[in-house]
């Protein structure tokens, strides 16, 4: 990353991280949100219906495994997608502050 420090100025390396930062954005957090306004919407049962006991009683069964069984993967690709988005902002960010000429006399 070093070699993109001395191509690109700050602004466009800084440019490229909100991009960057926007699309991840796009990919972990929107697909979520979509299906639960999804389901709310979709969910309005009126009487007791059965299968809400079996249900209930498939969810208490799978609770035994373990948390490696838990992750989906499109869980662990968000997490991946949210470390190079901070792997990125980390080496966009300059490490001190420029520095600054004195004012002229």
């Amino acid at each position: 990353m070093l070699g993109l420090r001395r191509r690109f100025d700050h602004r466009t390396r800084f440019r490229f991280a909100v991009v960057l930062t926007i699309m991840a954005v796009a990919y972990v957090a929107v697909p979520p949100v979509v299906r639960v306004v999804e389901s709310i919407s979709g969910y309005s049962p009126r009487d007791y219906e059965p299968k809400d006991f079996a249900r209930g009683e498939w969810l208490r069964q799978q609770e035994g495994g373990g948390l490696i069984d838990r992750v989906s993967w499109q869980t662990a690709s968000s997490i991946v997608v949210f470390v190079i988005v901070a792997v990125v902002w980390l080496t966009v960010v300059p490490s001190r502050s420029p520095r600054r000429r004195p004012p002229p006399r």
